[in-house]
């Protein structure tokens, strides 16, 4: 148990704190695919209040939140009902991003090999996605959520 000192030192520092936390809300999108690639609902469902120094955020990055579907990239720790931070900025490979392909949207991670861009699961039972006609990236992975399910 704390004693009374003990709290009002606690209710200072929780102050002083809060008065030093810059909020800084992302957009959240909807949500997106980590399976077969499925059409783009386009909505926003609302805004994600978070602290950009604990996210390590770029001052001027431009990002927007997803909520993930499925399990396409369960082996790279992305969980379905996990909320994904991207960023709009070049994909490099290796890079997870939110991809618009042959007119879809998925989650999948960057791939360029031998001059060739696709996209790749990171579970073993989805195929590699090559695109017949376009391939957009929306948005490269910054950070993850996952929120307590108690």
């Amino acid at each position: 148990m704390i004693n009374a000192r003990q709290h009002r030192a606690l209710n200072l520092l929780w102050i002083s704190q809060a008065r030093s936390w810059i909020r800084h809300q992302i957009p959240l999108l909807g949500s997106i695919i980590a399976g077969k690639p499925d059409t783009a609902d386009g909505r926003m469902d609302g805004c994600i209040d978070i602290d950009p120094t604990t996210l390590r955020l770029p001052k001027n990055a431009r990002t927007f939140a997803l909520k993930v579907r499925g399990d396409s990239m369960r082996n790279a720790a992305i969980l379905e009902g996990d909320i994904v931070i991207m960023e709009f900025r070049e994909a490099k490979h290796g890079d997870i991003v939110a991809a618009l392909i042959d007119g879809e949207t998925t989650l999948k991670r960057f791939v360029v090999h031998n001059g060739v861009t696709y996209l790749r699961a990171s579970n073993p039972k989805y195929p590699d996605l090559i695109p017949a006609r376009e391939l957009v990236i929306q948005g490269v992975l910054i950070a993850l959520l996952r929120l307590s399910k108690s």
